[in-house]
């Protein structure tokens, strides 16, 4: 049986014109990773609309400002890719079926149409966002290299393009305040590959467990194509020891 996520912590998320990962922006910012994180939970039946509270804490007051206020008038997001099919490359097929998806789980009835491929090759939709959805989202000011949410755990914790910014020594306060905010057992997705993360988090007691690497684009003629990645660690549920590292 699959974990419930429950409660759910996203550090750092964006105000941005287009989300960040291979899509363009059209119309005013938005932050469009809580939204996503939101569908893709209840799409996969790991969270339930209802009893989902998704807290998005960030060091900038208007991105917590923008963030509270959709509670008043739920967002429409904008969609465009960011790559297209052309003579340069083509999108990868999981990619445009992750494309035509996202968003569907929090629109409200009608507000998300199938995506559309454009005369200059991109593909574009919008989606509008739901009551319910704009109600599972909250926000706090936070900055996670001197801050914690004290009294309060999470099954999942998420922060992506925010750990490559720190030194070791912020890196590793940072970590500490997230393993501290995690729920035993609960889990903490990241895109950070730097080696010396590897100590640092089996010292706060968050092991690697899982990596994944997925396909955006191909792009003719280069060694490799466009791809991003992301790393899962778990905290150790009550009752069980960190795993050993074995290695001498």
């Amino acid at each position: 049986q699959c974990r419930q996520f429950r409660r759910v912590q996203i550090v750092g998320q964006g105000l941005d014109r287009s989300p960040r990962t291979a899509r363009l922006g059209e119309g005013r910012p938005e932050s469009y990773q809580p939204r996503a994180v939101i569908g893709a939970l209840v799409a996969a039946g790991l969270s339930r609309m209802g009893d989902l509270s998704v807290v998005g804490g960030n060091i900038n007051p208007r991105v917590v400002s923008h963030l509270r206020r959709s509670h008043e008038v739920p967002p429409t997001l904008h969609l465009v890719s960011g790559g297209r099919e052309d003579a340069a490359g083509s999108m990868a097929p999981e990619y445009k079926e992750d494309f035509d998806a996202l968003g569907r789980a929090i629109a409200g009835p009608g507000g998300a149409a199938a995506a559309q491929a454009t005369g200059d090759g991109h593909l574009r939709r919008r989606v509008r966002v739901s009551g319910a959805a704009a109600n599972a989202l909250s926000a706090v000011p936070l900055d996670i290299v001197t801050e914690r949410l004290r009294g309060q755990t999470f099954d999942l914790v998420i922060a992506t393009n925010v750990l490559p910014y720190f030194d070791d020594e912020e890196l590793m306060l940072a970590m500490s305040n997230i393993a501290s905010m995690l729920a035993p057992g609960g889990v903490f997705v990241h895109n950070e590959a730097r080696a010396s993360l590897d100590g640092i988090s089996r010292a706060v007691g968050l092991p690697f467990e899982h990596s994944r690497h997925a396909v955006v684009a191909s792009v003719r003629g280069a060694p490799a194509p466009l791809f991003d990645s992301v790393w899962l660690q778990r905290k150790a549920a009550l009752g069980t020891s960190p795993p050993r590292n074995d290695k001498r």
